[in-house]
């Protein structure tokens, strides 16, 4: 997920950025549906992010974003998936697995041997090195990226070749045998996995080998850009060539995101789960997210059998019997921690003394084993669900144990660090070590996860370095007192400490660690080289650190903010380096096509921004930074290029994706909407788009520029150069009356989740919302548009007045009261389309998949479920094979396919592991299906031909 970052504070340290700016927020509409789209992402363009913000100061009332990110995006996601129903069930989510599983055990018939998913890439995802991406955004030098990263474990008792996992948040579990080699070599070991969704990955203590390893499926960061549920606990006693699933019904529909192993008992082990969610498509993230009832508690397990059984145990209270799992639990209004326990740590001297730290109910301690529970550490604040204490443990000289807890959520109050000396026994004492004040060497430590500390954050100390603590948190944009301070290491217990974000090799590009930080390991041999993992992968520091306290001269700051900066760059990183050459763990939301060149392939990426690659070769190359929603090309202009960030945000490009000439035209747009709001390229006629708000579907014929020349956009409107003097973009309403109005009557409000053309004609149109309607219109390309006058924040308004629409969606259960997650128009007939569903049958009936066929004389439809033997099973794309009369459809296990005539749902083909699919993209003519996932990059199935 990028983060949904509030701000963007961009100073300019650097004279290659030129415009320097102070905040960059989303701009909102006051109402009109749900307000997702969150595109003042911290690493917005300049120019485009000072524009955002004086879009956002015309808005009556608008004080900025609302609380966006992942938080938000996973209540969006959940609704999304279960819509109206307020909760999936593992009963439900289990029949969905089974569901699948029996797919994947059908063969195909009539069309001869099943085919293959190759890996179409990239497992290099270079970010180029470009002039405008330097120190005052982020990843400022040429670097190879990964997707998100949640954990990190390191053989502690390596001296020369140390192995190392990883487990990647969509993408499984990595390993490699030498994590300090000049040139990493990973493998992948997620395939015997039930999904690659991992939160989490810990040693055996007790095997002098360290050839047993654990697994946690399910991601526990509460977020919504794929922090999904997972398929159990998992054993490998082989470094992970083989897997044994050693908890199932206990972490069935959850995140784990804590396992400890007890030093000389292999069979006791502690793991820590959190709430989590499930399912995922390229247009999402709307509404409100629920528990999941029937799932076992959120909280820590125990077993004392290797694994047999779990015995519950623990969820930020005095009594277990309080934690229920219950709706009020859920929503803070119990004694139990809402969200689970996060961090569990045994004491060094004594493992039958445990720490357990849980979302709003702060820090615990057990002295016998789990039996009984005392808080230690009150919660910075309960009331906020969102409130994260990180702590790590560390055995000092005396004999006493040492705590750091760094802890924070949504901003209120700011995040810090604190410090016990003696935790194991009585009333710890907790010393508070962060400052808001730059005149306090505490202020290294201040608010460094921001608005975000429920999902970015981790503090360690190494095995017998005390005093030496790591500090991660979120990214900092536009803070000139030091690096952005992603990462902080202190060595004199956390009292002061210096900014380990960027390395030293150069003042305006060095190489710095990708924003928002989760988790850190050390070498054995010396804690200060560290391996550091974040939404961008994995990176290391090379031990030796430089001063460049001189950095600091020129910037504006006060005589305690400099004496403060030149403290905190005295000991910066050496030499930074990523170590994700070859790992192909990118989160696509979707995958476009060139109607040009099969060969070349575009998609937008969580916290990844967009990617192109061309003839599926592992290195792909990043366009536009940011977070990545939709992506396409033009019909006619082989050069043409748009993508988008977060909500309808449309950039276009016509110098084949050229870093330097996106032009920004999505003004008109920010009213709201879905997260990722659907925006596709005509099929047909050149420079004509669609997208969808909270409001109603939008079209252009210009590609955006209006009356403009390319010269003459690139001057007003283009993201790194802009003026932005005007109106930046032509997007007309689609009809008199928008399509999530209450005029419509049922189903009203949401969001435009989907909206389609067909290569049929010039004129014919299919939309639907998050709420169920569906629409289709015979004259989506009509004229004339009208002005309507201006609208604050948005500029002209302008209505194709002569569109008409015919809504067609029945009432439940002919058709379901759920989300739409995609529509697929026949390109020999505009009248004839596939339509997909979320959610369950078991909570909203009605079915997945529809066969419909349009009568334009009656403005009525025929719609028939063709969900045969696929289950009930939430579908997060659906597409056609023209060629052959099959169709394909994707969910969270993978792709499956309805052959021509048959009546059973078949795995469409083996090869891929078991990965969230939000995207599928077909070609027909060129026999070629592309799968976007969300954590194994992009793959291609080359289609059986008659």
């Amino acid at each position: 997920m990028t983060r949904r970052r509030k701000r963007l504070a961009l100073s300019g340290v650097s004279a290659l950025v030129l415009i320097a700016v102070a905040t960059a927020l989303a701009v909102l509409s006051a109402g009109g549906g749900s307000s997702q789209a969150a595109l003042g992402e911290a690493e917005t363009p300049p120019a485009l992010a000072q524009h955002l913000a004086k879009l956002k100061q015309a808005l009556p009332g608008n004080q900025g974003m609302a609380l966006e990110g992942p938080g938000s995006a996973a209540a969006a996601e959940y609704a999304h998936r279960s819509y109206p129903a307020p909760a999936i069930s593992v009963s439900e989510m289990s029949t969905a697995a089974s569901s699948a599983t029996r797919q994947s055990t059908r063969f195909f018939r009539g069309h001869g041997r099943r085919g293959q998913w190759v890996f179409a890439g990239p497992s290099e995802a270079l970010y180029p090195l470009e002039r405008f991406r330097n120190a005052d955004l982020y990843v400022p030098n040429s670097y190879v990226a990964g997707g998100r990263t949640t954990s990190i474990a390191i053989d502690d008792t390596c001296t020369n070749k140390c192995r190392a996992y990883i487990s990647a948040a969509g993408g499984g579990i990595w390993r490699t045998k030498d994590i300090f080699a000049n040139n990493v070599k990973w493998d992948y070991l997620g395939g015997p996995l039930g999904i690659n969704s991992t939160g989490a990955i810990s040693f055996d203590p007790n095997d002098v080998t360290r050839r047993t390893i654990y697994a946690g499926t399910g991601e526990a960061n509460i977020c919504g850009s794929g922090c999904v549920a997972g398929a159990g606990l998992y054993k490998s006693t082989n470094e992970g060539d083989s897997w044994t699933k050693i908890g199932d019904a206990e972490f069935t529909g959850k995140g784990i995101g804590a396992i400890v192993v007890k030093p000389g008992d292999s069979n006791t082990i502690y793991a820590g789960t959190t709430t989590a969610l499930r399912g995922y498509s390229s247009s999402c993230c709307s509404g409100v997210t629920r528990p999941v009832p029937g799932a076992a508690k959120w909280g820590l397990y125990k077993t004392t059998n290797g694994g047999a059984t779990w015995s519950f145990i623990h969820n930020g209270s005095v009594n277990v019997a309080d934690c229920t799992g219950s709706i009020p639990e859920f929503n803070n209004l119990a004694t139990c921690s809402p969200r689970g326990v996060r961090n569990v740590e045994l004491d060094p001297s004594n493992s039958n003394i445990l720490y357990a730290a849980s979302y709003a109910r702060g820090v615990w301690r057990s002295n016998d084993a789990g039996a009984t529970w005392v808080q230690i550490k009150p919660s910075l604040n309960a009331a906020i669900i969102q409130t994260r204490p990180s702590i790590d443990v560390n055995l000092l000289p005396n004999g006493k144990t040492r705590m750091y807890v760094y802890e924070g959520n949504t901003g209120t109050p700011t995040s810090r660090l604190s410090r016990s000396d003696d935790v194991s026994t009585g009333v710890p004492a907790f010393t508070e070590l962060t400052s808001p004040s730059t005149a306090s060497p505490g202020w290294a430590t201040f608010n460094l996860c921001t608005a975000q500390c429920w999902y970015d954050m981790f503090v360690e100390t190494p095995k017998g370095h005390p005093d030496i603590v790591y500090v991660g948190g979120a990214y900092l944009y536009g803070e000139q007192v030091a690096n952005k301070r992603g990462v902080i290491l202190s060595t004199d217990a956390g009292v002061s400490g210096t900014d380990m974000t960027f390395d030293g090799t150069d003042q305006v590009q060095p190489h710095g660690l990708h924003p928002d930080q989760h988790d850190i390991a050390v070498h054995p041999q010396n804690p200060f080289i560290f391996v550091e993992t974040n939404d961008g992968g994995v990176m290391r520091s090379n031990g030796n650190f430089v001063n460049r306290s001189s950095w600091c001269d020129g910037r504006p700051l006060s005589a305690a903010s400099m004496a403060r900066c030149q403290q905190m760059l005295s000991r910066i990183p050496e030499r930074l380096e990523g170590i994700n050459g070859g790992l192909g763990t990118l989160q696509f939301q979707s995958l476009s096509v060139s109607p040009h060149n099969v060969k070349i392939l575009q998609g937008g990426t969580q916290d990844n921004g967009t990617w192109e690659g061309k003839n599926y070769q592992k290195e792909w190359k990043n366009t536009m930074i940011g977070d990545g929603g939709q992506s396409g090309f033009d019909v006619a202009i082989p050069s043409f290029r748009f993508h988008n960030f977060t909500g309808a945000s449309p950039d276009v490009n016509f110098e084949n994706g050229d870093f330097e000439a996106w032009i920004w035209t999505g003004d008109p747009l920010q009213t709201g909407g879905e997260f990722y709001a659907p925006v596709i390229g005509d099929p047909v006629v050149s420079k004509t788009m669609f997208a969808g708000t909270n409001r109603t579907a939008y079209r252009t014929k210009t590609a955006g520029l209006g009356t403009r020349t390319i010269a003459e956009a690139n001057e007003v409107c283009n993201e790194w150069t802009g003026n932005f003097s005007a109106q930046c973009g032509d997007w007309a309403e689609l009809g008199n009356v928008r399509l999530t109005d209450a005029a419509w009557g049922t189903r009203a409000g949401g969001n435009l989740a989907a909206i389609e053309r067909t290569k049929d004609d010039t004129s014919t149109a299919w939309a639907a919302t998050s709420t169920g309607r569906v629409f289709v219109s015979k004259n989506v390309d009509a004229e004339p548009v009208v002005e309507m006058g201006v609208e604050p924040g948005l500029g002209m308004r302008r209505v194709a007045t002569s569109v008409t629409w015919s809504r067609i969606d029945l009432p439940s259960p002919a058709t379901p009261d759920r989300y739409v997650t995609s529509i697929y128009v026949d390109p020999a007939d505009g009248n004839h389309a596939w339509v997909s569903y979320s959610g369950y049958n078991v909570n909203a009936p009605g079915g997945h998949l529809f066969e419909v066929h349009f009568n334009p004389a009656t403005g009525t439809a025929t719609w028939t479920n063709i969900d045969h033997d696929w289950g009930d099973l939430p579908v997060s794309d659906l597409v056609y094979d023209d060629v052959t009369g099959d169709l394909y459809a994707s969910s969270d296990f993978g792709v499956s396919k309805l052959e021509d005539g048959d009546t059973s749902w078949v795995l469409a083909a083996s090869g891929m592991p078991n990965v969230e699919v939000p995207g599928l993209t077909i070609v027909p003519e060129e026999r070629r299906l592309f799968a976007a996932t969300h954590g194994l990059s992009a793959w291609y199935l080359n289609l059986p031909r008659h």
